[in-house]
């Protein structure tokens, strides 16, 4: 049997676990190789911990080059086009053409979106993180506020997440009681993809710690200091420091493709992570996976989850076995509530009369095992 040609775009969570899974299962006649802008891709689910100087900037990342060492191919190269007639994608580094194409290129920032976002701060990509937290040893009073526009955005739980944690930061430094912490979000409610149950034990944790949550309020422009921010309930606010969410959208690239068929993001088949061409997926935060009223949530461990599902189908397929399970949606994310203590959020999205999750209690224990969880990644364990 001819080698087929594997070519996954994208080197985080989902491309990676993607191309290890079809690595495992196929000999060397096949070629698998990856193509990242970046050659080291940062675990964005550190940054809430990062900006308070809780994890090192050195130690946010792993460097894709080291998938040569596991049989797979890596290209940095900026992605061009894709043509899915012609099975090929042309790159900064050439044309490279597949059998079987994995689509996980993430969700692009559009940071224009939200007038003036450029002159705050964000904790949503490693450098604006490095950025706020540089600010952050400065700060000694006043206001922080941390500011979403519009869903979906990557990793639901973090600005509540983030706000706890400055919480927690903010007291060991002994200046809590001379800052403002508060947290505006364009949804009705915190976590309301966790369900009921998750989002009033947010609302009552962020209650408890004296922060701020206002709700259905978007925000809509940033002044040209980063100083002032305006809401879509007509409201605004002063501080010293505003951190946004950006503004999630389509990778322009994928959007030129018409894989997405002008959607939002890119359809697929729910149980395979197939896109309406044979051969060609779409994971993680790239695509939509209805899940009830919700879709599944973007964030890596989901990504993770669909790239061993697709990994699977494509050594499945190449190696003329029986299909696999489908993908099942089930996935947790963590929470951290400060430093050393951490919950679990999540369950199986698309179970039978819709998702079933749960927000666990904060623990040490869980704080533990978030931290063997960012090991693991950072050794492409996961």
């Amino acid at each position: 049997m001819a080698g087929k040609k594997v070519l996954v775009l994208g080197g985080g969570f989902g491309g990676v676990q993607s191309a290890i899974n079809a690595r495992s299962a196929l000999d060397s006649a096949h070629e698998i190789t990856v193509i990242d802008k970046d050659r080291v891709s940062h675990l964005c689910g550190m940054n809430p911990l990062l900006i308070v100087g809780e994890r090192e900037t050195n130690k946010t990342g792993r460097s894709l080059g080291r998938l040569t060492n596991r049989g797979i191919k890596f290209i940095q190269a900026n992605i061009e086009s894709i043509d899915t007639d012609a099975q090929e994608v042309i790159t900064s580094s050439g044309t490279f053409n597949y059998d079987y194409l994995v689509i996980a290129l993430g969700a692009a920032y559009d940071w224009d979106a939200v007038p003036g976002a450029k002159g705050a701060y964000s904790f949503y990509d490693f450098n604006q993180a490095r950025r706020l937290r540089r600010r952050l040893t400065r700060i000694k009073r006043g206001k922080i506020v941390l500011a979403a526009s519009k869903p979906p955005y990557k990793c639901p739980p973090a600005p509540f997440e983030t706000a706890m944690i400055l919480h927690w930061w903010a007291g060991h430094k002994g200046i809590r009681k001379d800052l403002e912490i508060s947290v505006y979000i364009p949804e009705p409610g915190p976590l309301g993809v966790a369900g009921k149950d998750a989002s009033m034990k947010v609302r009552n944790a962020l209650e408890k710690r004296g922060i701020e949550l206002v709700t259905s309020a978007g925000v809509t422009e940033v002044s040209i200091d980063g100083r002032e921010a305006n809401f879509s309930n007509g409201s605004f606010t002063t501080a010293d420091v505003i951190a946004t969410v950006p503004v999630h959208k389509l990778p322009d690239v994928v959007a030129m493709s018409g894989i997405a068929k002008d959607k939002p993001w890119v359809p697929v088949n729910s149980g395979t992570l197939e896109t309406s061409i044979s051969n060609v997926f779409a994971i993680g935060d790239v695509n939509v996976v209805p899940a009830g009223e919700f879709s599944i949530p973007k964030a890596g461990v989901f990504a993770a989850a669909q790239g061993s599902k697709v990994g699977e189908i494509i050594g499945k397929r190449i190696n003329k076995s029986e299909d696999p399970e489908p993908y099942d949606g089930v996935g947790f994310c963590y929470l951290a509530y400060s430093g050393n203590r951490s919950a679990t959020v999540g369950g199986e999205f698309l179970a039978n009369g819709g998702p079933v999750t749960i927000l666990s209690e904060p623990t040490t224990s869980k704080m533990k095992s978030k931290v063997r969880f960012e090991k693991n990644w950072r050794n492409f364990k996961v």
